[in-house]
């Protein structure tokens, strides 16, 4: 790690005489707009140094869905059991409403009440209000400073937790001591596409629409996870990578597709570069996982 951050920090050095070299070019420019337009090129050309490489907003918000993923799972698995529960209870409370004798149906109805099952959302503000209500008086005055700190960790976890694995690619190819991502983790994601593969799949998406002009990310996703991309991504995930790439992404837009109209974000064609067509890669899978189905 350290032989890394050494060659790093060497790079990085290089890159910076590099570029103030080509600023101190631009400021000699006598023409007052070409000098203005080419040092303002250059700001967004700056080396980023070392120690400061994939802090971002995107990787602090792809942390945030890696560590609260456990979270959710299990919420979605004590949801759909609730579900399976409450429909049990319903029919219980069915054939109790059919008993013909009165004093029997009040009697059964009656003890139906007390075993509704308690919805998961209701089991977890419970659970908080008295984990508040018992932590807070232990805190002694000292409330802003530990909501503080514990807001400071958990953002430096996102952070750490949400690192792409193209950095992690890039990082192993400069440092062969340090291993690859395991794509048994739960947390590795494929690295992204070619740009041009990208473009062509969302073309190929949208001309799959009755309307054309745009894609919906979760349609994309299922065209590039039949055709062995974008392993372990979610909607997100691609919105980040198209708005990386300086690509707009619609929250909401309605498409035809087969027949049924559907509203999701979406990415419209005319936000998308000018490229050069490239082939749409072949169909390696038969359909898309039951993972991306279940996306949002």
């Amino acid at each position: 790690m350290r032989r890394y951050l050494d060659d790093a920090t060497a790079e990085h050095a290089e890159a910076m005489a590099a570029w103030r070299e080509r600023r101190a070019e631009a400021r000699e420019i006598k023409d007052p707009k070409e000098r203005a337009a080419a040092l303002e090129a250059l700001m967004g050309e700056r080396p980023t140094h070392p120690c400061l490489a994939g802090i971002s907003l995107a990787a602090i918000g792809r942390g945030n869905r890696r560590m609260l993923a456990p979270i959710k799972a299990r919420h979605k698995e004590a949801k759909a059991s609730h579900a399976e529960a409450l429909t049990v209870w319903r029919d219980r409370r069915a054939k109790a409403g059919e008993i013909k004798d009165p004093e029997q149906r009040a009697k059964a109805l009656d003890e139906l009440k007390g075993e509704r099952p308690t919805s998961p959302l209701l089991v977890a503000a419970g659970c908080t209000v008295v984990a508040a209500v018992v932590v807070w008086p232990m805190l002694h005055g000292h409330h802003a400073a530990i909501l503080a700190g514990g807001l400071t960790l958990w953002v430096l976890a996102a952070l750490i937790v949400g690192q792409d694995s193209r950095d992690m690619a890039s990082k192993t190819t400069a440092n062969p001591e340090v291993g690859e991502p395991d794509p048994d983790d739960g947390e590795w994601i494929q690295e992204a596409p070619a740009q041009d593969v990208l473009w062509a799949l969302i073309r190929h998406t949208a001309s799959l629409t009755k309307q054309g002009t745009a894609a919906h990310l979760q349609a994309v996703l299922d065209e590039g996870q039949k055709r062995g991309q974008f392993d372990g991504w979610d909607v997100t995930d691609l919105g980040d990578e198209l708005a990386a790439l300086g690509v707009r992404v619609i929250e909401k837009k309605k498409l035809t597709i087969g027949g049924k109209d559907r509203t999701r974000k979406a990415v419209l064609l005319s936000d998308l570069p000018e490229a050069d067509p490239a082939p749409v890669p072949a169909i390696v899978h038969s359909a898309p996982s039951a993972a991306a189905k279940s996306a949002a």
